[in-house]
């Protein structure tokens, strides 16, 4: 287990949102005694209802977001790019099912807690988070056409995305 540090929000010295624009982040979710990963460059961090929360956005076909559908807490975990591994690691949590295999089993990554909310240990940076909104984005919701088209073509057109907001309970760094 790594030993992680509080670091305060208004200490970030990095964007977020572009870190998971071009990085991706990796959302963890537990619910039944099932952890599920996986990776996203689709969310932000800002604030809402006096509160600063994480942003996610995952698909409904996605085994994470079944989930986080049945849990209360999750976790935005970032990670050291330069390190092969890490971009080995996000490219499993965005390909393979959870439904199918132990995919954090097969990365060899270990999963902790702090504050209910389950997160992959080896990540450099976590974001853990009190699931306060689940909002569906339908045909009807998405205003712009462009948006619609390109991302809702023929293949994902019942593959919408949710969009969670979840409160920051804490942030920590390694």
């Amino acid at each position: 287990m790594h030993t992680f540090q509080p670091y305060p929000i208004d200490m970030l010295e990095w964007n977020p949102t572009q870190k998971v624009a071009d990085e991706g982040i990796a959302i963890v979710a537990e619910a039944d005694g099932v952890v599920n990963a996986m990776s996203s460059h689709n969310g932000g961090v800002g604030h809402l209802w006096g509160k600063n929360v994480v942003y996610a956005f995952l698909r409904n076909t996605r085994y994470t977001k079944e989930l986080l559908d049945k849990s209360e807490y999750f976790s935005a975990c970032f990670f050291d790019m330069n390190d092969k591994n890490n971009v080995q690691l996000m490219k499993v949590l965005d390909q393979l099912s959870g439904r199918n295999e132990d995919k954090l089993h097969l990365c060899h990554v270990s999963i902790e807690h702090a504050l209910n909310a389950p997160y992959i240990d080896d990540a450099n940076f976590i974001i853990l988070c009190r699931k306060i909104a689940a909002v569906p984005m339908t045909e009807n919701t998405i205003l712009d056409e462009k948006i619609l088209n390109e991302n809702y073509t023929a293949k994902h057109l019942d593959d919408f995305h949710t969009m969670y907001v979840g409160e920051i309970l804490d942030i920590r760094a390694r």
